[in-house]
């Protein structure tokens, strides 16, 4: 007589194959090990504004209103995540206020301030998030902005680059893209190298989105250890569906993993029209990703926009994209 006793734990799942009442049972792994990743562009303290002021006047005592207007916003934020739990978050657009002060950039020190959004999401989570993160420009004139990358785990190692042309200018340049980087060794999944990008527009004249993200995947091939897996997530700028995203997938070793798990939802939207960066669009589209090189261990499971009305909520004029990857444990046995 065949005996099977299947006891999953922590997302794996065991199997006791007994062939007969006096052998040893027989040990597989036949389940996976779950890795979870949500990006979400935040929007620079944007969903609300000031009155009857332009956004490069604001004051102090306006941007400190701001910011605890922003309440509601960073609760929904904090909710999301306590609740679907990723192993990495992924943020673009993180703003902290300057205070005015704009004339010394390469003095920064970007998260110093409780202003930043990561610090006001951090204290609002459950659980212990490493960090990492670096400001790209002054966003809208006086706010920093840049990306950052939460972590359950503890980091190997974390990394910045600027992809945009330096010789366009940095901090001053609103067009500059610094991307945030980071390895980290998850527990049944092994060693991870993940990128918070925010890219720039593939038309663009200064900053073309095409030198932009070959710099990235440069920077992505030096640091890929063999059989390891890369994640790229972010705002791209990019509408799926598009020859752009072709440009992005085709040939370059990723795949858009929202499109593999949802092969008739690809075009779903992740953006409004007529948004910042946007303004002559008449209609949604995704622009946001999570690609992953197609030689990683990792497969995706599912993947889903959320921070919509029907998803906790809007929170900013992008959703975000949460996934979950699985990777198939070899059978073994005793």
């Amino acid at each position: 007589m065949i005996r099977e006793i299947r006891i999953t734990i922590a997302g794996i799942t065991l199997l006791l194959v007994a062939c007969r009442p006096d052998s040893s049972p027989e040990l597989q792994v036949v389940g996976s090990s779950d890795f979870t990743v949500l990006t979400l562009n935040l929007h620079t303290y944007q969903e609300i504004r000031s009155e009857s002021v332009a956004e490069s006047q604001l004051s102090d005592r306006l941007a400190r209103e701001r910011i605890v207007a922003y309440g509601p916003l960073f609760d929904r934020i904090a909710k999301g995540i306590n609740e679907l739990d990723p192993d990495i978050v992924c943020f673009q657009e993180v703003g902290e206020w300057s205070g005015g002060n704009t004339q010394n950039p390469d003095a920064v020190v970007f998260g110093a301030s409780d202003s930043n959004m990561v610090h006001q999401i951090l204290r609002r989570l459950d659980e212990h998030y490493f960090y990492t993160m670096d400001w790209s420009h002054y966003g809208f004139d006086v706010w920093l902005e840049g990306s950052a990358i939460l972590s359950k785990h503890a980091f190997v190692d974390t990394d910045s680059r600027f992809i945009s042309n330096p010789s366009n200018g940095r901090y001053h340049f609103w067009k500059s893209r610094n991307v945030p980087m980071a390895r980290i060794d998850i527990p049944g999944t092994g060693g991870v190298n993940v990128f918070s990008v925010h890219t720039g527009w593939w038309d663009d004249e200064e900053e073309p989105f095409q030198e932009q993200y070959r710099k990235l995947l440069d920077w992505a091939g030096e640091v890929l250890a063999p059989h390891g897996t890369t994640v790229l997530c972010g705002d791209f700028n990019v509408p799926a569906g598009s020859k752009m995203q072709e440009f992005m997938t085709s040939g370059t070793g990723y795949s858009d993993q929202y499109a593999l798990a949802n092969p008739d939802g690809s075009l779903d939207i992740t953006i409004g029209g007529a948004i910042d960066g946007w303004e002559n669009s008449d209609s949604g589209q995704r622009v946001d990703y999570i690609l992953m090189n197609d030689n990683s261990p990792l497969r995706v499971e599912e993947a889903r926009i959320v921070f919509t009305k029907e998803a906790y909520g809007n929170v900013s004029d992008h959703a975000g994209i949460y996934a979950r990857f699985s990777q198939s444990i070899e059978q073994s046995s005793r």
